[in-house]
């Protein structure tokens, strides 16, 4: 496919999303680590994955669960998407790469519209009944360790604004990936800090990031790093990403573990590092996922358990999505501190990790704190 590079420099890149209305299928893609912004617009074609070489980019996306179950999720994610625009901006350029006519683009301001929502009755009994479901669980010895998620309701008096959602968590939440896919007239969006897989050339890298404390507790990263429960927890997703790994390669490099410091929590993060041999990116994604950070272990027990007892559809939540170019690099994360936004409503997603030393308030807790990302872009 021939592309056209058009120099473009906009001072508020949102105005290329917002000149392709409904129903033209975009992609946002943000990372806040290189500086690298790529807006996508109007879905091209569906590609085979020996056709991403045709494409300056390529969306991915795969559900968490090989099905997805209920309407909310129909028809979102489990492609390869080529695009007829691409705006690309980088800490020294920025142009569009286009096979079709461009419409009208406008550098206008984004308009940070403040939502005003109700959130659904809180659920906190039905999450004591779903942990002691869990402790039972690990208690039998089926799993060491499920990770439970919630999804949160909020509902507003006027459509939720995806520009407005889109220019607070890029402001608010360096170091992390802002993303959304909107499509059919729903948006998925979010600002994980979470790599999946990360190809790049011949090498791969993939964050284990796992253990939680909040950054309003005193001396938290400290604390964290101490901290048994949270550290036994790390250290699963480590050891399985490093098993997962060397199923393809002879040797793993794993980093030391550190401190990741977000907006409004701490995690552990540990990077491993390998060569990826003759596998693509897709191959290491649908190798690696999920990890025990975002379904727990053993993974195939753990994850029969969620299908069986969380009472909403995952979807796009906690799975892996992200862009890869011409080459077969690109960044797959996970898309954790997300929401899936329709019309007035906003489905907001948010999990914790939990083993048998956890206790079920402050892993209710944890979660309210996560949900702060897409809150406080609301």
């Amino acid at each position: 496919m021939n592309y056209r590079r058009i120099n473009l420099k906009l001072k508020h890149p949102l105005a290329f999303w917002s000149a392709f209305p409904d129903p033209s299928e975009r992609v946002f893609w943000y990372d806040s680590q290189k500086q690298t912004l790529i807006i996508a617009s109007q879905r091209l074609t569906t590609v085979q994955e020996k056709g991403i070489k045709n494409y300056p980019y390529v969306f991915y996306s795969q559900s968490f669960f090989e099905q997805v179950k209920g309407e909310l999720w129909q028809d979102m994610g489990n492609e390869i998407i080529a695009f007829k625009h691409y705006y690309i901006q980088t800490k020294t350029d920025s142009y569009v790469l286009s096979c079709d006519p461009l419409p009208d683009i406008k550098d206008q301001e984004t308009v940070l519209q403040h939502h005003s929502y109700e959130e659904e009755a809180p659920e906190y009994t039905e999450w004591v009944k779903l942990y002691k479901k869990l402790q039972e669980n690990i208690t039998s010895g089926k799993t060491v360790k499920i990770v439970a998620s919630r999804e949160v309701k909020f509902t507003s008096l006027t459509p939720f604004n995806v520009e407005a959602i889109l220019e607070r968590l890029v402001q608010n939440n360096p170091g992390a990936f802002i993303f959304a896919y909107h499509k059919s007239g729903k948006t998925f969006l979010g600002a994980s800090p979470e790599i999946l897989v990360q190809k790049t050339g011949n090498q791969v890298l993939s964050y284990a990031l796992a253990g939680t404390m909040p950054r309003a507790l005193e001396n938290g990263a400290q604390l964290l790093l101490k901290d048994s429960k949270n550290l036994q927890e790390h250290q699963i997703v480590v050891q399985k990403i490093k098993e997962k790994l060397l199923e393809k390669v002879s040797q793993v490099k794993i980093e030391q573990t550190d401190i990741m410091t977000l907006k409004n929590v701490y995690h552990l993060q540990t990077v491993l590092k390998a060569k990826a041999g003759e596998h693509s990116l897709i191959d290491w994604t649908k190798h690696l996922h999920p990890t025990p950070a975002l379904g727990g272990h053993p993974s195939r027990a753990a994850l029969d358990f969620l299908r069986a007892n969380e009472k909403h559809e995952r979807g796009l939540y906690a799975a892996p999505l992200g862009l890869i170019d011409s080459q077969g690099n690109g960044t797959i994360i996970v898309a954790i501190r997300s929401a899936l936004l329709k019309d007035k409503a906003c489905y907001a997603y948010a999990g914790c990790g939990i083993v048998a030393a956890s206790d079920c308030q402050a892993e209710f807790d944890e979660t309210k704190i996560k949900l702060k990302t897409i809150l406080e872009a609301l």
